[in-house]
């Protein structure tokens, strides 16, 4: 053993022991339990807020289209695997003139978007025409909430091989069912027992004004977030793709006045049933092709909603149903406070 001069001395060891190692760890976990909550909220504040500056392009973009067109565009229409809903409406008032356009080229030549060309068998992406092609697995970040863990593409079915389109995850708002002031000619029950309904703003064929939202547009909801959530990731209005309509033709009131309990089913709108986030379905929501698929997300206590002045709001989980039918409904009359 080396000894320091003649005193016999060992020279200092320098180094931690391992109790001093343990301490350290241990400070440093802790300090990272105490951070990490404080980073995964700073993300999602960032998420929620991009989700929210989604919204307000859309309803840019909704406006945009009334001033155009006099009128917001038909929330869904026939046919029900094309690009038939409001969604494909305002592309190119969303710089997307390129993907809107496909539309009209396809009438021109003859044919149309068709996203259900085979049927429920396997598919290859020379199945669909020219012109559907640069839809299929296409996602615009306009449509899709960053903060859910939802799939971005729709596919049909397991056949489709991988072939969808964007689960867009924004709902056009065709009303509430019940209707808070009792009408009974502005639903439709369908053989699914979902209800289709009249008194909100985007509608099955047929499309409206400013001048209809008499509750005023502040009051009104127009678009709200459907981007699912641990319940229910995939109970979004995609039916057969993110752009299509309704599967039949005339409007609520028309349907009403024919046969009841009809074969119908939709997509790109929904008619408020539950409050946001709800713990359980009935069969007015049990597939995706029903008009009442609820409101959804993955951000903490609520979604985002537009309304139809293109101002965004976030919804509480917790708001009474009545003042949420009371919102969805354009033309109730009813007053309606903070919330």
């Amino acid at each position: 053993m080396r000894r320091n001069g003649k005193l016999g001395i060992r020279p200092p060891v320098n180094g931690f022991t391992l109790v001093e190692l343990l301490v350290v760890i241990a400070i440093i976990g802790i300090l990272i339990a105490l951070l990490l909550p404080a980073v995964q909220a700073a993300r999602e504040a960032a998420r929620r807020a991009q989700c929210s500056n989604n919204m307000k392009q859309i309803g840019l973009a909704l406006h945009n289209y009334h001033d155009t067109y006099g009128r917001f565009p038909i929330g869904a229409r026939t046919v029900m695997t094309d690009a038939t809903s409001w969604r494909f409406a305002i592309l190119s008032f969303l710089e997307q003139s390129s993907i809107f356009d496909l539309a009209a080229a396809a009438r021109g030549a003859g044919t149309r978007l068709n996203f259900y060309p085979m049927g429920n068998v396997a598919h290859t992406i020379s199945d669909y025409n020219t012109y559907t092609r640069p839809l299929i697995n296409l996602v615009l970040d306009v449509f899709h909430c960053p903060s859910s863990a939802s799939p971005a593409i729709y596919e049909y079915s397991s056949s489709f091989a991988g072939l969808g389109t964007q689960m867009v995850m924004y709902a056009g708002i065709m009303g509430a069912y019940p209707d808070p002031r009792g009408r009974a000619n502005v639903f439709y029950e369908t053989q699914y027992n979902s209800f289709a309904t009249s008194n909100g703003c985007l509608l099955l064929n047929e499309c409206l004004g400013f001048n209809s939202i008499t509750d005023g547009t502040s009051n009104t909801i127009i678009v709200a977030e459907q981007s699912g959530n641990t319940r229910f990731p995939t109970r979004i209005s995609n039916y057969h793709s993110g752009w299509g309509g309704v599967s039949s033709t005339g409007t609520v009131a028309q349907w009403k006045a024919g046969a009841a309990l009809q074969h119908r089913y939709g997509a790109s709108v929904t008619a408020l049933f539950h409050t946001p986030n709800p713990t359980s379905l009935g069969a007015e929501a049990n597939a995706v092709w029903d008009f009442n698929t609820p409101l959804t997300s993955y951000h903490p206590g609520g979604v985002h909603v537009l309304m139809a002045d293109a101002s965004t709001q976030f919804m509480s989980d917790t708001i009474e149903l009545p003042i949420a039918l009371n919102l969805c409904t354009r033309d109730d009359g009813n007053v309606i406070g903070e919330w």
